[in-house]
């Protein structure tokens, strides 16, 4: 029984590594793996906050060198400052929908329906979004979109914050709302995406510190299981995302819209036969 546990442990921080930082959804897919694997309950809300901890702490180590130049630029006017305020302006709307709507949101992921059709949803916004960059490009616009941190103002951060507020319903996906938001103001495809690792950072670890004080640990075997679901999810994670920041300046994120619109079609087809 033990080693099954764990064995669901390794299966979900692969699992959590593989889709944090794509923009699929990695509550759906933690989500619906949960009801497959029978993985429900205390323990397994628990398991999921430090998983998601071990992931956040991937892009900690990967932009390791961004954050302390950042902390080393932090003087008025230097774009350490100017990066921590575009941060901040971002993770402020999604917060105080979090803390006001915490009951209602958190309903939310007892339904895999909803996974279902918020990846549907959010896949439509992800591919009007990159179809109105691509527009831009054609249109003789290039010059003006945006590639680097540095060249991010605050209206580009608060349309990105109130994007972020998307993935409070589970599915929606935090990095595609937010991958969606960067891409509607003119950000390159890999600038969104490393804007949103950073908004990250700040979003989930006021998560885990909001939901440290109902970890739940019963015994020896969940604390390993705990442990092994952490280091997969840092390892994996740290992989994806070396390749996701690649593949984004090469590739078409269309691959991940088909992604969404077949998954989420199968989830509410077999939510809809009490399969799920």
């Amino acid at each position: 029984m033990g080693y099954w546990l764990i064995l669901k442990g390794i299966i979900l921080g692969i699992v959590e590594g593989v889709t944090e930082f794509l923009p699929v959804s990695s509550t759906g897919h933690l989500i619906v793996f949960g009801h497959i694997l029978n993985f429900t309950g205390d323990f397994a809300k628990s398991f999921e906050v430090m998983i998601q901890l071990g992931a956040i702490l991937a892009i900690v180590v990967l932009y390791r060198g961004r954050i302390i130049g950042a902390l080393k630029n932090f003087q008025a006017g230097a774009w350490g400052r100017k990066l921590f305020v575009n941060v901040v302006v971002a993770v402020i709307p999604s917060l105080l929908l979090a803390v006001l709507f915490s009951k209602v949101i958190k309903s939310f992921f007892d339904s895999v329906l909803i996974v279902g059709l918020a990846l549907i949803v959010g896949a439509i916004i992800l591919y009007l979004a990159e179809n109105f960059m691509l527009r831009r490009k054609n249109s003789g616009s290039k010059d003006l979109i945006k590639d680097q941190l540095e060249e991010i103002e605050l209206k580009d951060s608060m349309v990105v914050g109130l994007f972020q507020c998307l993935a409070l319903i589970p599915g929606m996906s935090r990095s595609g709302s937010t991958i969606s938001g960067g891409l509607f103001r003119s950000m390159s495809a890999r600038l969104a995406a490393e804007f949103s690792f950073f908004l990250a950072i700040p979003v989930m670890l006021g998560a885990f510190v909001f939901e440290a004080k109902d970890l739940v640990i019963s015994s020896s075997i969940e604390l390993i299981t705990l442990v092994v679901g952490f280091v997969v999810a840092f390892v994996v994670a740290y992989l994806v995302v070396k390749l996701f920041v690649d593949f984004l300046g090469k590739h078409s994120l269309k691959g991940f819209v088909y992604y969404r619109l077949i998954v989420g079609l199968v989830i509410i087809a077999l939510a809809l036969t009490g399969i799920l």
